[in-house]
């Protein structure tokens, strides 16, 4: 399979990115929208016929059906915090307020600091390699959303000794260029 992975600051541009893929032959069994948590994906699905994964459920799921959750003691120690007391320490904060890191709610601090990493197992899952990974982990921590098209077709039609790509992934990166990508990948 190979694979272009465009990431978007906004639910419109995804839409419309959307609308002119399925317009330039990419049906919806080769789009996947990702996307941090439902907040991030409503309106997508709403105006689109493409369901939005949603990383923050789907790490949860991980998460508990591997037995550890975010109030796990681990947490602190996969975080580099220290021993297992770490995330009762960030719990508890100063004074009893709660808050740990400069003021900052601890489970707040604590999310922040896990969402580039919560994903990856998930975004593995999907079949991305280690460098996509990394990227759509960084993009969706960042409240940004990802759009990837994905096709079997085969890679003799992609660009060769210079000339023009006329894939659907050819096609993919432009509707990704038309519609405002903050960043465009080239897939496996």
């Amino acid at each position: 399979m190979a694979r272009k992975i465009g990431v978007f600051e906004s639910q419109q541009q995804v839409i419309d990115a959307i609308e002119q893929l399925e317009q330039a032959g990419v049906t919806t069994g080769e789009l996947k929208v990702l996307a941090k948590d439902a907040e991030h994906s409503r309106r997508i699905e709403a105006e689109s016929d493409v369901h939005a994964d949603e990383m923050r459920e789907m790490a949860q799921t991980d998460d508990h059906q591997y037995g550890h959750g975010y109030g796990s003691l681990a947490m602190g120690e996969a975080a580099g915090f220290g021993g297992p007391g770490t995330v009762a320490a960030l719990g508890a904060g100063t004074s009893g307020s709660g808050t740990a890191l400069g003021g900052f709610p601890a489970a707040i601090a604590a999310l922040t600091l896990f969402d580039a990493k919560e994903y990856s197992s998930s975004l593995h899952a999907l079949g991305l390699d280690d460098e996509e990974t990394e990227i759509c982990s960084e993009a969706l921590s960042e409240g940004s959303l990802v759009l990837i098209v994905e096709t079997d077709e085969s890679k003799s039609l992609m660009d060769k000794d210079g000339g023009p790509d006329l894939s659907r992934l050819g096609a993919a990166e432009a509707v990704f260029r038309g519609c405002g990508a903050s960043l465009i990948v080239a897939g496996a």
